[in-house]
């Protein structure tokens, strides 16, 4: 098969570390799907990687021109969040999209309406707060966070449940911050728990890196927690859900794409993650996956 691999902030040059990542993901993805046997193409501001074949952009602007008009078999799409939805509809009209739905993408992406259907459906969250809890209930620690944005951008912790234009504010819980990576086709497929690294600074947070994989004896808690929020939100494809594990293991962000996690996952599963992601389109994925061994990387670590 033909396939483009399509990640927004390296094919622009956006610059920072969301280019950094978003080049290693692309990297791990296109190799992956080399190594399978497969054609690779994938858009680029100008700067190469080991595998596929490049299309250089002149404009930004065109990346949308080009998701709709390279000719491939199937397309693998990583975007903002808030961009996801509408470059998934064009991906669309070119060719077999191997994520998840523009319509999965919209709910995962709105931040207040995922959480809120996550809620709904019984999968454990970190509560949406709209007032101050009373006084003589003690003091108490908030999230806010923008309700589109990727990682841990904008996002600060307050005693006082105050969102500014375009925010949200959830409950704050004191666990283990841990990230699901898996695979939806016809089935459910468990790829790794990850230990999130996260930085606390003032009253900001910030995501670090990862330690791939994150053995924890919670694991089938977070797995069946990750399982029916998959089937919730329709996710296909690759996806991950971000959990901050306490008295249960709450979701408190749900990726519909690829995450950095896949490049721990990458070094640590015997299987190609590229191939999975076909299975999952196409039908075949296997019942488990073989995982050895451990890596840890940090967002310096991608330079």
């Amino acid at each position: 098969m033909r396939i483009l691999v399509a990640e927004y902030a390296s094919a622009i040059g956006m610059g920072g570390t969301c280019e950094l990542e978003g080049r290693a993901m692309l990297s791990v993805l296109a190799e992956s799907f080399q190594r399978s046997g497969h054609d690779v193409v994938y858009i680029t501001s100008g700067p190469e990687i080991r595998a596929g074949k490049p299309y250089v952009l002149d404009r930004q602007e065109d990346f949308e021109t080009y998701l709709e008009a390279i000719k491939v078999d199937a397309g693998l799409l990583i975007a903002p969040d808030g961009m996801q939805p509408h470059f998934l509809e064009t991906l669309e009209r070119n060719t077999e999209n191997l994520g998840c739905s523009p319509e999965a993408a919209r709910i995962c992406a709105d931040k207040l309406l995922c959480t809120s259907k996550l809620k709904t459906a019984g999968v454990p969250v970190a509560e949406i707060v709209t007032r101050p809890d009373p006084c003589e209930k003690g003091c108490h620690r908030y999230v806010i966070k923008p309700r589109t944005g990727c990682g841990s951008e904008g996002v600060r912790i307050s005693s006082y449940p105050r969102a500014g234009p375009g925010e949200m504010v959830t409950r704050y819980y004191q666990g283990l911050h841990l990230s699901a990576s898996f695979v939806v086709g016809k089935r459910f497929l468990p790829l790794t728990i990850n230990r999130q690294l996260i930085e606390f600074e003032g009253d900001g947070i910030s995501y670090q890196g990862s330690q791939v994989p994150y053995r924890t004896p919670r694991a089938d808690e977070i797995w069946e927690a990750a399982e029916k929020a998959a089937r919730v939100l329709g996710l296909r494809g690759y996806a991950g859900i971000d959990f901050v594990v306490a008295d249960l293991p709450r979701a408190v962000d749900v990726n519909a794409r690829p995450t950095t996690s896949i490049i721990g996952i990458s070094r640590v599963m015997k299987e190609e993650i590229g191939e999975l992601i076909l299975q999952a389109k196409f039908g075949g994925l296997p019942e488990r996956v073989q995982v050895e061994g451990e890596y840890v990387f940090r967002k310096e670590d991608l330079v």
